[in-house]
């Protein structure tokens, strides 16, 4: 406990600092001198970034059209496709915070690149079709600034920030190469089908399972899986190409994953040695034969541990296995046993649980209900129900969730013993990062006779500098 709150009195230090480093940067942006000779401008268009629901870009080698559909941007032109969203809000938020200058320019459009060859459309829409319509023409060689017209105003103007290079990039460098897009934390289904070997993972208040009726699924596995796919990127598209040839009409490999927006498909055809076509939401593309792998790992599903939870979570412990009996719940972020008495060593009995190592590859028989372990987790509960002995000392064991009986082998009855006992090593703290300065764990130096709320801390702060 002591360690613990010497680890909380060092991150409070460190948030301090870090605020007061913020509001020193402010206060120093506030004092800096103003350009009083800056030309008059003004706004150039005034709207909110979220309004925005429709952005074309016109140019002379054709129209890029990008439309939000809920709270996704998908491209309409010069393909269908799923856009990159950031890199269109990057032209709404430029458009937002851009200003114009009064002084108009003399000469012909032509120089400054907004003759209708050389000129780039800008056209924002709001959902009640408002419209917000710009030409842009070169960057300027020095200044950071933009050559720039208004619809029915001929005069040339000049933006305070740079769009042609923003505007100039081709309709690839728009488009989501997220090969499946879907959120982690929202997955509650997943199909992977192998050639004739399918694979069906679905989630329940619980955690994970392997099929229907199949054992407990590994969540850390799941959720390393799910991360590793929502990261994976096309390596290139394959527009104008029909899917027949591309051997995505009968996949190889199939995966799809289910989440509060529904399903999404992906087709893969054979590899060839440097990876395969594959298709996702009619978009077809390239991935690479390292991506291929990160698609159908070889790894078993099943879980190897008695319980597959997150720490956290626990605030119920109950144990019973024979004649021994414990039980603790976690009250004010204290853990007490039914009498009110503290239980000290409730933290190293749940990473005992937690790590306990069970075989999942059979399916004994269940009989008798020698011992039982329930965690309570929130409005939901993991209870394990552990039966009479089988072979070797093991005993076979159920979860009452569901999934077939498994063998908790007897080095695992053991530890779990010892943890009901108090007889179980205390866990090592991690190592703690070294925050140079600060002097790691061995003390605050650098933040002698520091103190007090965090104004006075910010004003000892600004007195060292």
């Amino acid at each position: 406990m002591e360690r613990q709150n010497r680890l909380l009195s060092i991150l409070s230090v460190i948030l301090l600092v870090v605020v007061a480093v913020i509001v020193l940067d402010w206060q120093r942006v506030a004092d800096e001198p103003r350009d009083l000779d800056a030309p008059p401008s003004r706004d150039l268009f005034a709207f909110e970034p979220d309004s925005i629901s429709r952005v074309s870009v016109k140019r002379a080698d054709g129209e890029l059209l990008f439309e939000r559909e809920e709270s996704q941007w998908k491209m309409i032109k010069p393909v269908v496709a799923l856009a990159k969203g950031s890199s269109v809000e990057a032209i709404i938020d430029r458009m937002e915070a851009v200003r114009i200058e009064d002084a108009v320019l003399t000469g012909p459009d032509a120089t400054y690149g907004l003759d209708e060859a050389g000129r780039t459309e800008l056209r924002l829409e709001q959902e009640d079709g408002t419209a917000f319509t710009v030409y842009i023409g070169k960057d300027t060689p020095v200044g950071y600034k933009s050559f720039a017209q208004l619809p029915g105003d001929p005069g040339t103007h000049l933006l305070d920030n740079q769009l042609a290079s923003l505007l100039e990039k081709g309709p690839d460098d728009f488009r989501s190469k997220d090969v499946l897009a879907f959120s982690p934390g929202a997955v509650d289904r997943i199909r992977i089908v192998a050639g004739a070997v399918e694979t069906v993972l679905r989630k329940d208040d619980t955690g994970w399972w392997l099929g229907d009726t199949g054992p407990r699924a590994d969540g850390k596995r799941v959720a390393d899986w799910m991360s590793a796919v929502s990261m994976l990127k096309a390596d290139r598209f394959l527009d104008g190409q029909e899917p027949s040839a591309l051997g995505v009409d009968t996949p190889s490999l199939l995966v799809a994953v289910t989440d509060a927006g529904g399903t999404h498909t992906l087709r893969v055809g054979l590899a060839d040695g440097e990876g395969a076509n594959a298709a996702a939401a009619d978009v077809a593309f390239r991935l690479t034969a390292a991506d291929l792998d990160k698609l159908n790992p070889t790894e078993s599903w099943a879980s190897a541990r008695l319980v597959d939870t997150q720490r956290w979570k626990v605030d119920r412990v109950v144990v019973k296995l024979g004649d021994q009996n414990f039980e603790t719940t976690r009250k004010d972020g204290a853990w007490q046993k039914p009498d009110g008495t503290a239980a000290d060593t409730v933290d190293t009995l749940i990473d005992a649980l937690l790590e306990l190592a069970v075989d999942r590859s059979g399916s004994p028989a269940l009989a008798g209900s020698w011992g039982r372990v329930e965690l309570g987790l929130g409005a939901e509960k993991i209870v394990v129900t552990i039966g009479d002995a089988v072979t070797d000392g093991g005993r076979a064991a159920k979860e009452e969730a569901g999934g077939p009986a498994f063998l908790i082998p007897a080095a695992s009855l053991a530890i779990l013993k010892d943890g009901v006992e108090g007889k179980l090593p205390e866990k090592a703290p991690p190592a703690m990062p070294d925050f140079g300065g600060m002097g790691g764990m061995g003390g605050l130096e650098g933040f002698e006779g520091m103190g007090g709320s965090p104004e006075e801390i910010l004003k000892q702060l600004q007195e060292r500098q």
